[in-house]
């Protein structure tokens, strides 16, 4: 099964990313569980890239989400035209530290990083190009 979902880059498109991912989730039958995890990182990722990926302002922007499932993984490629952005390279917070001394930010990618398998990124153009696996438990739970 594969599906891919264009966006503007404006909140309002939330709802479609969200229908988009509750469709997918049901033709695939994934568990609740699986479909939950899907959620929160395309939610975070598009939520993060309209409100830090372009100029103030700007809602020109386009986000191109495909989703496709093969050999027990679930493969989620994101991608934007906005300022070249790697969160991958972004280092997670210090959570050793008292909060009051911890700079703001970086852990909804810290989430978005636990939740996945594997990660890669590339600028390609101008375009940002996420690509993130996460393999699937077998039904026998395994």
């Amino acid at each position: 099964m594969n599906g891919v979902l264009r966006l503007r880059v404006i909140e309002g498109e939330l709802p479609r990313l969200v229908e988009f991912v509750e469709k997918f989730a049901e033709c695939c039958e994934l568990p609740d569980a699986e479909r939950a995890r899907l959620l929160i990182i395309l939610e975070e990722l598009f939520t993060n890239t309209v409100r830090y990926g372009y100029p103030e302002g700007a809602s020109d922007g386009r986000i191109k989400v495909a989703l496709a499932i093969m050999a027990g993984q679930i493969e989620i490629d994101f991608s934007d035209d906005g300022q070249p952005f790697d969160p991958l390279a972004q280092r997670s917070p210090e959570f050793g530290r008292p909060s009051s001394e911890r700079m703001v930010g970086g852990l909804g990618l810290h989430i978005v990083r636990s939740l996945v398998d594997g990660a890669r990124y590339r600028r390609d153009g101008d375009r940002n190009q996420l690509t993130l696996v996460r393999r699937l438990a077998r039904a026998n739970g395994g």
